[in-house]
């Protein structure tokens, strides 16, 4: 079958290599994307996420808004600013 394409990739627009919409971003792990998984979007785990301000920028400009984080990349980061926002002794 040549020619034919994943229905889960996208060309990102800056480069030749596809963007998995299904993998994180920032880890390259599985994201659990209700939606790009072709679910609604109703039954995915972040719709019961908190996403506090910041946690996007740790992604790659051309990579933004092309696949989701996934839920331990999200801890992840809310427990790193959460330590940093702690008072030192």
């Amino acid at each position: 079958m040549s020619g034919s394409s994943n229905s889960h990739t996208k060309k990102t627009g800056t480069n030749d290599f596809p963007t998995n919409v299904l993998l994180c971003p920032l880890c390259g792990e599985a994201n659990g994307c209700s939606y790009a998984a072709g679910r609604p979007h109703s039954e995915c785990w972040c719709n019961h996420a908190e996403f506090p301000e910041g946690v996007f920028d740790r992604i790659p400009a051309e990579q933004r808004r092309k696949s989701c984080i996934c839920q331990r990349c999200l801890e992840t980061y809310k427990n790193q600013t959460e330590h940093q926002q702690e008072p030192h002794s």
